[in-house]
């Protein structure tokens, strides 16, 4: 008898390599058969993480060690991840699929592991092409384990899963052994875009969060052809900042008529049938109030974030739209001008901060630079979610990288500290108690609403 359960896949790297095998994990995870493990998502706080990390190899249906220039030639523990891996390759009867190289850049594959066929996640056209030729290899192993893949569905917006990203007009046109599951727990493509429209529908579940009211409704269209919605109906404002109709925009959901609130209108998505709605309204809660609290503190550092929806929805009208990030000036690259010169830096425990002067020809202002002090750490997506610029050689970090964001110079009356000077001087000085603070926040806040699929902060 199949068993039924998820393909168990350890992911095998080295820390420097984290943003691009993140980013395989969400790969692997959203295609719905597969359990993939990775320290960032799997650890909790206070568990031993090198036992966790034996435990999970030792359970591992597959390893996928992604090799690197970078990591091939790290000492440490990588090294010893990939010998426990090694261990337990042994016990596996000769031919398993249990070990797959994955190479991230032009690396030389350590001879320990040349004797399996690798695969090369690289350059970037490649990648969707290697990511199917691993998928393959995955089912593979699941079908010599006798998995029940196909009772596990992903999100594929047609309906149907395809095993390995393989298309459905490609499969019913070639032979292949990928598989067609059929999802009963998504909605058809032509009702995609309607999340109240059905030939039946009913109120599933219920819950309140602090200032949004929740419900999922159960849309059925045919015997088999249903899914279910999720309706947001924000019913309190406060007068400044960042709004919890913001906030539902940034996780994707749609501002639409609703049958299902008594408002009339609410913000709709699509979730699965065993969404868990009371831990949600719980985890928004909490998600939002960080996210408010973190626009706060940017502000306070000369950072504003959008607010796409504003108080329109509690007034009767469309969406504000503000445009926060427009009170940003513009430069070309906020380091090449006529006159730059260096006027204040500070730092904290994630950043080194600094603060320049630029006048040339076209331009005249202020620029903010940034200095991660670990290159590879999560706070990386809250600063491409900010928009900061990148600068390759900054002369003011040892022509190393930095972000940076450019602040032009205002002249309100004949002296120059009339314009807007002081603010920015009072922006770059909030940056060593505000910004990082504000950065873990945010980065919190796509932390508690990331299980339930919904994200803000994207890899």
């Amino acid at each position: 008898m199949p068993d039924n359960r998820k393909l168990r896949v350890f992911l095998c790297h080295a820390s420097q390599d984290k943003p691009i095998v993140r980013e395989l994990y969400q790969r692997l995870l959203a295609e719905g058969w597969i359990d993939p493990w990775l320290d960032k998502e799997k650890l909790l706080p206070g568990q031993e993480w090198e036992l966790e990390i034996e435990k999970s190899v030792e359970a591992a249906d597959v390893v996928i060690v992604c090799l690197s220039k970078k990591s091939v030639e790290k000492e440490g523990y990588y090294q010893k991840e990939i010998k426990k891996v090694l261990d337990v390759a042994d016990e596996k009867p000769e031919g398993t699929i249990y070990v797959i190289p994955l190479r991230l850049d032009d690396c030389i594959v350590p001879r320990r592991l040349a004797k399996w066929h690798y695969e090369d996640y690289y350059p970037k056209e490649n990648v969707d092409k290697s990511f199917l030729r691993v998928c393959k290899s995955l089912e593979k192993r699941g079908e010599l384990l006798n998995l029940n893949l196909k009772s596990f569905a992903s999100k594929a917006d047609d309906g149907l899963v395809v095993l390995g990203l393989k298309d459905a007009a490609t499969d019913a046109t070639e032979k292949s052994t990928v598989p067609l599951v059929e999802v009963k727990k998504t909605i058809s493509k032509p009702h995609k875009i309607d999340h109240h429209t059905a030939l039946t529908s009913q109120k599933n579940s219920q819950a309140s969060g602090t200032g949004v009211n929740f419900i999922v409704a159960k849309l059925q269209w045919g015997k088999d052809n249903f899914g279910f919605s999720l309706h947001a109906e924000p019913n309190s404002y406060s007068t400044y900042g960042m709004q919890s109709t913001d906030f539902l925009h940034y996780l994707g959901f749609r501002r639409e008529m609703c049958s299902f609130v008594t408002s009339r209108e609410c913000f709709a998505t699509w979730v699965e049938p065993d969404f868990e709605l009371t831990l949600f309204a719980r985890q928004f809660d909490e998600a939002f109030s960080l996210f408010e609290k973190a626009g706060r503190l940017l502000g306070n550092c000369g950072h504003f974030l959008d607010q796409p929806e504003g108080w329109g929805y509690f007034n009767g009208k469309s969406g504000s739209g503000r445009n926060m990030k427009s009170r940003l000036g513009y430069s070309a690259d906020g380091h090449n001008s006529n006159e730059a010169k260096l006027l204040k830096q500070t730092e904290d425990e994630n950043f080194l901060y600094c603060m320049s002067w630029i006048d040339g020809a076209n331009e005249k202002g202020w620029v903010f630079h940034y200095k991660m002090k670990d290159e590879y750490s999560d706070l990386s997506l809250v600063i491409k979610f900010l928009g900061l610029k990148t600068f390759h050689e900054c002369p003011y970090f040892e022509f190393e990288g930095c972000n940076w964001a450019y602040y032009q110079h205002e002249n309100r009356g004949d002296s120059f500290f009339e314009g807007n000077a002081g603010n920015v001087h009072a922006w770059f000085d909030a940056q060593e108690k505000n910004f990082s603070q504000a950065l873990e926040m945010l980065l919190k806040a796509n932390n508690l609403v990331k299980p339930f699929g919904f994200i803000f902060l994207n890899s």
